[in-house]
C-alpha cells in the first residue's frame, strides 16, 4: 500500500498533502533542529559520517555539511532532484550490509509514519545498527502515527533516549513549533564500559 508514496513527486512536489514541511526550505523544521541542536552538539564522534535519511532538496542537508564538512556527510534518498554531489539515490528498502557505514550522527527523516511506516521503520534499524559509539540518532519518539515503540526499540539497541523538550532549558528551542518538540527525541549510544 505504501509503495504508492515511493515517488519523487509526492515527496518532492505535492508538500501540501504530506503535512507541514514548507517546502524543506530554511523554515522546515529540520534545518531549525540542525541550526539550534545539532551544530551545538559539542560531544559527536570524530569517527563516522553525518547522516540525513531523507535529506531531499538538500537545503537543510546543506547546513550539516557547511558546518561539518563535505568529506563526513551523506544524505540519502529516493531521488536527487538537486543534483547534489553528496547524496546517495536507494530505497532505505532495497538497503543490504553492502550500504552499512559507521555513523556518528544521523537524522531518520525519510518519509513519515503516516505515509510510509515500512520504509521509516526500516531507516530507524539501519540507523540504530550503523551508529558508533557516542553516536547519535535523530528520530521520532513513540508519539509517531504507527505507534511504532521507538523508545524501548532503541533502548534495547543500547541508546539512551532524550526528548526534545527536555533540551529546552540548555539550548534556545523556542522557535521550533512545540509539537516538533514534542515528538522527537534525540538518542545516544551507549559507550561500552570499561573496567579498570
Amino acid at each position: 500500500m505504501e509503495k504508492k508514496y515511493y515517488n519523487e513527486d509526492f515527496w518532492y512536489h505535492q508538500h501540501d498533502l504530506h503535512g507541514e514541511v514548507s517546502g524543506y526550505d530554511e523554515n522546515y523544521y529540520a534545518n531549525q533542529l540542525y541550526s539550534f541542536l545539532v551544530t551545538n552538539l559539542k560531544d559527536i564522534p570524530n569517527e563516522g559520517y553525518i547522516v540525513v535519511l531523507g535529506s531531499n532538496n538538500c537545503v537543510s542537508f546543506q547546513l550539516l555539511v557547511d558546518h561539518f564538512g563535505k568529506d563526513r556527510c551523506l544524505g540519502i534518498d529516493i531521488a536527487n532532484p538537486k543534483n547534489h554531489a553528496l547524496v546517495k539515490v536507494k530505497n532505505i528498502l532495497d538497503f543490504d550490509s553492502g550500504d552499512d557505514i559507521p555513523i556518528a550522527f544521523v537524522h531518520n527523516d525519510i518519509g513519515s509514519y503516516p505515509f510510509t511506516p515500512i520504509a521509516k521503520i526500516a531507516a530507524q534499524m539501519w540507523a540504530a545498527k550503523n551508529v558508533v559509539s557516542g553516536g547519535y540518532v535523530l528520530s521520532r519518539n513513540n508519539l509517531n502515527a504507527a505507534k511504532f515503540p521507538v523508545e524501548e526499540y532503541m533502548s534495547n539497541m543500547g541508546f539512551l533516549n532524550s526528548h526534545l523538550l527536555s533540551f529546552t532549558g540548555a539550548i534556545d528551542l523556542s522557535s521550533i513549533d512545540q509539537k516538533i518538540l514534542e515528538g522527537h527525541m534525540l538518542s545516544r549510544k551507549s559507550k561500552p564500559q570499561i573496567w579498570r
